[in-house]
């Protein structure tokens, strides 16, 4: 997955196909901007005007020049040393006046950036801004030669922003909604759709398969190839907090079962012309998201027919909780169960947590669909889990 540098591949033939592939991808600016980013004044007080003299505005904060090598350049003057972090990769950049720039080898798909100034880590306003890591991180996106993402589809779904008063919780909650966008055509007014309810991971929130994995760009796709059914997507936040007076706990297993199971699957079953059944329910995550849909599908296996596991778990590693893997729940998992898919990159950190569920599976006889992509912990690689995942689901 993603192309790699041959032999002495020349800049030339690689920045046309950067080019080529930056024109049928998606590949927007950031979580608060659509489009890339043209006008960012260094000093706030200029403007507002119309015209901005280059020289008062943050240059191009970085170029892609090869496969999967791109050229920072950042404007931190009065630094001493700037560095950059991508979730475990460090590059160190070098001065030139009051820019820092270096050529990194960072690879291909989405790339978080942490921005370390003089050990400070800042974020820096010129380069797209996500969600990650509990926090607003930086990071670009770096075509990739075999992503699913192309902007090819001639219609669009919607997606939707709900605010949902929680009786789990106790405060308002946000949800995004994706509708395929015959829901809004007047002939299927009276249609019903089903619906996947899909968790991001750790250190995330409900924007991030919209805003960092795409997922309305593929399904359109998808849906317009006829390669998927129409169905509506709905991700909601998994890490509720909550003040525990010497520390702040995050309640992302049974906690988020009992926020999915009383809160959004009626609020969303009230509101949206869905189905309602489990013959037209699924669940899928990613991560801590995989980790919340084993929990929740073997829990409650009148629930769901498809269930997806993108680079996780059925035990859960991050809290031990076992009360899904129970053997009467794993006994009758098969006989409950449409489709089980489970999918991790080749170099995941978590590999061998994955490959580990595999035996468990197998002594209970619990067969499934399973992919190995190319690539690490990242979101390559749940793209194209939600890829493969929604061909197969839904499909009477």
């Amino acid at each position: 997955m993603g192309n790699r540098c041959k032999g002495k591949r020349c800049i030339s033939e690689l920045r046309s196909l950067k080019v080529m592939k930056m024109r049928d991808e998606v590949h927007y600016g950031s979580a608060v901007a659509f489009h890339e980013m043209q006008i960012m004044p260094k000093d706030m007080t200029v403007g507002p005007i119309m015209h901005y003299a280059k020289n008062v505005v943050y240059p191009q904060a970085y170029e892609i020049v090869g496969d999967g090598v791109v050229r920072f350049m950042l404007y931190i003057p009065g630094a001493n040393r700037v560095r950059l972090n991508t979730y475990g990769e460090e590059f160190e950049l070098h001065r030139e006046a009051d820019y820092w720039t270096a050529d990194c080898a960072v690879g291909t798909g989405f790339v978080a950036l942490f921005v370390l100034a003089d050990e400070i880590e800042v974020l820096y306003p010129a380069l797209p801004i996500g969600f990650g890591g509990n926090r607003p991180i930086n990071f670009i996106e770096v075509p990739e030669e075999d992503a699913v993402m192309i902007a090819a589809s001639k219609t669009h779904g919607t997606v939707c922003m709900e605010y949902m008063q929680s009786a789990v919780t106790g405060r308002m909650e946000r949800l995004y909604v994706y509708v395929p966008a015959e829901y809004r055509e007047p002939e299927n007014s009276e249609k019903k759709y089903p619906v996947l309810y899909l968790q991001h991971g750790h250190g995330e929130n409900e924007t991030a398969w919209v805003q960092q994995g795409k997922m309305n760009f593929i399904l359109d796709n998808l849906i317009e190839e006829k390669k998927a059914v129409p169905f509506l997507v709905v991700m909601s936040n998994g890490m509720p907090v909550y003040d525990r007076g010497e520390e702040f706990a995050v309640e992302a297993a049974a906690g988020f079962e009992s926020f999915l199971l009383k809160d959004v699957i009626p609020y969303i079953e009230s509101k949206y012309r869905v189905c309602g059944d489990k013959a037209h329910r699924g669940i899928a995550g990613l991560s801590m998201g995989s980790m919340q849909t084993s929990v929740i599908s073997l829990k409650n296996q009148s629930m769901f027919d498809y269930v997806g596991v993108f680079s996780g778990f059925v035990r859960d590693i991050l809290t031990g909780y076992e009360e899904h893997i129970a053997p009467e729940n794993l006994k009758t998992f098969p006989e409950n169960i449409r489709v089980f898919f489970r999918g991790i990159g080749d170099s995941d950190r978590f590999l061998d947590a994955f490959l580990a569920d595999d035996s468990l599976l197998e002594e209970y006889g619990i067969a499934h669909e399973r992919r190995i992509y190319e690539g690490k912990h990242e979101w390559k690689v749940w793209q194209h889990c939600l890829y493969d995942f929604a061909q197969l689901i839904f499909q009477d």
